[in-house]
């Protein structure tokens, strides 16, 4: 074989190892990002949505078999996996749920779009503080008829919610130094019914009362209102 020919074979199995390297790392890059992981009896995948946003979300979704889905949104200094705790009991109701890090509009319309995809018929949304404030904002701007349950926990500002074929529940502390439970008490009023008002003692915060002696009846009360 002259040289020529041998520069010809070698030039074409450089392309083919190039090639199969960059398809194999397009492969990785697809598995990464709607991995499947199962961590202390949670199984949930790591998912990038990009269906109605702007832009793309990154979420944690928790598949369940029933045809009600739960957007989770957490406050600013919170992310997706702070949700982990709920999303898992959730789950072991059969109900899916998405784990965001953020209610910005993007994040929340990409994930109503994902849950159409996996057949949810039924869609509650959860903000706290921020998130709570971002869910507000995005529901009266852009309202969607599968989303028919509201949870807003100590939302941080926002503007009523006008829609009567949403439910509402509004949930704060007596004390929140935040998002002062006066605040949150007028929100509520000027929303819409059908709404509910749950005050608790304490000073606690949005997703921080989760850390407090009324964990318990305020999971249980979300899950109820989810369910009901």
């Amino acid at each position: 074989m002259n040289s020529r020919k041998k520069r010809t074979l070698m030039q074409k199995t450089v392309i083919f190892c190039l090639a199969f390297l960059h398809v194999l790392g397009m492969a990785k890059q697809t598995n990464a990002a709607n991995r499947e992981i199962n961590t202390d009896s949670m199984l949930f995948q790591e998912v990038i949505i990009e269906l109605a946003g702007t832009a793309a979300t990154e979420a944690h979704y928790f598949a369940g078999k029933k045809n009600r889905g739960v957007i989770l949104a957490p406050g600013a200094m919170f992310s997706k996996e702070s949700w982990h705790f709920l999303a898992a009991r959730l789950q072991d109701l059969e109900i899916s749920s998405l784990a965001l890090d953020s209610g910005s509009t993007p994040d929340l319309l990409n994930s109503i779009a994902f849950l159409k995809t996996k057949g949810v018929h039924k869609i509650a949304v959860v903000g706290a503080s921020a998130g709570g404030a971002g869910v507000l904002s995005t529901l009266r701007d852009t309202p969607d008829p599968l989303v028919d349950r509201v949870v807003l926990l100590a939302p941080a500002g926002g503007i009523p919610l006008q829609n009567s074929t949403m439910k509402k529940l509004f949930i704060v502390a007596e004390d929140d130094m935040i998002s002062s439970s006066a605040e949150v008490y007028k929100l509520y009023k000027s929303s819409s019914d059908p709404k509910l008002y749950r005050e608790f003692k304490g000073s606690d915060h949005a997703q921080r009362l989760f850390e407090s002696e009324e964990k318990e009846n305020i999971i249980q009360l979300i899950i109820d209102f989810i369910q009901n």
